[in-house]
């Protein structure tokens, strides 16, 4: 919280064989006219038949640059699930990775980055596949508003056996889904944001209800760009 000042954190999470667990972060911070950091660390070992669902919803303020660090390792027949929701700060840079060591080791990621005017976000997930029969499956969706986001896939396969599938579209608010909203009582700003809102929803269905609700009032807040 305070002006100009920094934050490095290290979160060290060891998830034992057979063993669930659902790990929930919440990231905020006040605006300053100068320029304050975060630089995270996260360390997650999921062991033998283990699960780890990591879930993150973060609203910095656009004076942040925001640099993470998340890494998990997974062992045979193990879990690990990022659900990933990125609002605010000036610069941003978060790859969440997966290293699938083990056997039938398994990835989820599922993210949305929301960039306005001023804000330059870096985002996405890595995955290595290690073990045999190992299995990840990445569903993001990036919101710009007054700016641009770019999708850069990247694969690197060195096997005959895989079965390797990217699909990706970009398109904009519907000007008939935006009337059509109107037409039944609604501003053209509450339209605009429940559309986007509806957009998010593959984060949003994943999060318990409270942080959901969280979710879309920011969701709901950047559209009308009340926060700074």
């Amino acid at each position: 919280n305070a002006k100009g000042a920094g934050q490095f954190e290290h979160t060290l999470i060891i998830v034992d064989e057979g063993a669930s667990l659902h790990f929930i972060e919440g990231c905020s911070a006040p605006k300053y006219n100068v320029a304050n950091l975060h630089a995270g660390c996260v360390e997650l070992y999921v062991k033998k038949g283990a699960k780890l669902r990591y879930s993150t919803i973060e609203n910095w303020s656009k004076n942040m640059y925001n640099l993470n660090t998340k890494r998990a390792l997974v062992e045979e027949d193990g879990t690990i699930e990022w659900i990933s929701g990125s609002f605010g700060s000036h610069v941003g840079c978060l790859y969440p990775m997966s290293i699938l060591k083990g056997d039938r080791a398994r990835m989820e990621f599922t993210g949305v980055t929301f960039a306005g005017a001023g804000q330059n976000l870096d985002t996405g997930a890595k995955v290595v596949h290690v073990g045999k029969n190992t299995s990840s499956y990445m569903n993001t969706r990036s919101i710009s508003k007054s700016g641009g986001i770019s999708t850069i896939p990247a694969m690197d396969i060195r096997t005959r056996d895989a079965a390797i599938g990217h699909e990706a579209k970009i398109g904009s608010i519907s000007n008939d889904a935006v009337f059509y909203l109107m037409s039944r009582g609604m501003s053209e700003e509450d339209a605009r944001a429940l559309i986007v809102s509806g957009f998010a929803d593959n984060v949003s269905k994943e999060l318990p209800v409270e942080y959901a609700v969280e979710m879309n009032n920011l969701i709901r807040l950047e559209m009308k760009g009340s926060i700074g």
